[in-house]
């Protein structure tokens, strides 16, 4: 239940997303967004995943959250997004070149929540959003780096723009769902994750949700 390295991804994609054709069109801020159903996941995804590359990332935890009644609301440091959340829940921050990631992760290990921010000053055209939202799933949530752990189970778009990809590891024993939308002329790309083991669906499922609904651009 970690994420994987990132710099070989995004070299790849700095480099397709340079040679592309520009585009009408941009993304509207979040509003309702579709809750997570309970239940097992069924093997339905299409997709072909790409091989794993070695984790890079480089982690530092920052401060940047206040405490109020048990949850904390965590503001992104450029103001892209905001959230609440369970305030026992371990913080730390992954960067590296054009890009970062907050994260947030249940005491005792078997939920979590990641927002990956990323932007190289490129502009994300058609459907490169979509390619690239899936080489981030297959890459970087796969327990084995191996390129069939990874099933995508649905695609949704929601009502405040973003598209939801709702997935599975085969061999991890753990689920997530994927929301990613472009910000900032589209040059910037917003991937928010909430992932937990399936034996702990009961558990974390409905705080997971309340924290997806809780999203907000300040």
């Amino acid at each position: 239940m970690k994420a994987k390295g990132f710099k070989y991804l995004f070299l790849l994609m700095a480099l397709l997303l340079a040679v592309s054709l520009a585009c009408s069109g941009g993304a509207n801020p979040p509003a309702q967004v579709t809750p997570i159903q309970q239940g097992g996941p069924s093997n339905s995804g299409n997709e072909q995943p790409t091989a794993a590359p070695q984790p890079t990332a480089e982690s530092q935890p920052t401060a940047d959250n206040s405490n109020s009644g048990g949850l904390t609301t965590f503001k992104d440091q450029n103001g892209l997004y905001q959230i609440e959340v369970p305030s026992d829940w371990a913080y730390k921050q992954v960067t590296g070149d054009n890009y970062y990631i907050d994260q947030f992760k249940s005491p005792d290990g078997n939920a979590l929540i990641e927002n990956i921010a990323y932007d190289d000053g490129t502009t994300f055209n058609g459907g490169q959003k979509g390619t690239f939202a899936l080489e981030l799933i297959y890459r970087f949530y796969s327990a084995t780096g191996s390129n069939k752990d990874i099933t995508i189970t649905g695609d949704q778009l929601q009502d405040d723009g973003s598209e939801r990809l709702t997935w599975y590891s085969e061999s991890g024993g753990y689920s997530g769902a994927s929301y990613f939308e472009t910000r900032s002329g589209r040059t910037t790309f917003l991937m928010f994750t909430i992932e937990w083991m399936n034996d702990y669906e009961d558990t974390y499922l409905d705080t997971l949700n309340a924290v997806v609904a809780s999203y907000f651009i300040p």
